[in-house]
């Protein structure tokens, strides 16, 4: 006997998980407006050492140069997400890992977990309240090692994601970046 898939359910399990990403490309990217686009109009960000509105995270994400902004990237990498959808309300809980370097010689490393709850608004699903979960945090030596020719990433428009190739720019190159 097979399961008949409930379509609308798996389509709005992959919006919620397409959301959960695009927030976190934007806080790499510190593309503010895609931060607050992620969020709805009265929502909580609770993150342990930020706790506040969109606005507020957008703004501590972008504006930060004690933190967040002062380091040349920050890195999500997002693992499995499980969503228990009930009508217009849905939970959520994403498994990431984050990387952000903050000096010359230390990375910043964490694993954990993002607890959410969305609401489905006229302009789609929305995360109303998140809570950060760490399961670890800590921070390593590290050494600026990347071989030269790569394209490097940037945490606002110049990054490569913004400009959508269809061929390289220079295919007579040795390297990527010329």
């Amino acid at each position: 006997m097979t399961a008949t898939p409930d379509l609308a359910l798996l389509a709005d399990k992959m919006e919620l998980t397409e959301l959960v990403a695009r927030l976190e490309r934007a806080v790499d990217r510190m593309d503010r407006d895609g931060i607050l686009a992620c969020y709805s109009e009265k929502s909580f960000d609770d993150h342990g050492r930020f706790r506040g509105s969109r606005e507020e995270f957008a703004e501590f994400i972008c504006n930060n140069p004690g933190f967040t902004s002062a380091s040349s990237f920050i890195y999500h990498l997002m693992g499995q997400s499980l969503f228990d959808v009930e009508g217009d309300e849905a939970y959520g809980e994403s498994y990431f890992a984050y990387w952000m370097q903050t000096s010359e010689d230390r990375l910043y490393q964490s694993i954990g977990r993002y607890l959410d709850y969305f609401q489905r608004t006229e302009d789609g699903w929305r995360i109303t309240y998140r809570r950060v979960v760490m399961e670890w945090d800590g921070t390593v030596p590290c050494e600026n090692a990347v071989p030269g020719g790569h394209f490097r990433g940037t945490r606002d428009q110049n990054d490569p994601l913004y400009k959508r190739l269809k061929w390289p720019e220079n295919p007579e190159t040795k390297t990527s970046i010329g």
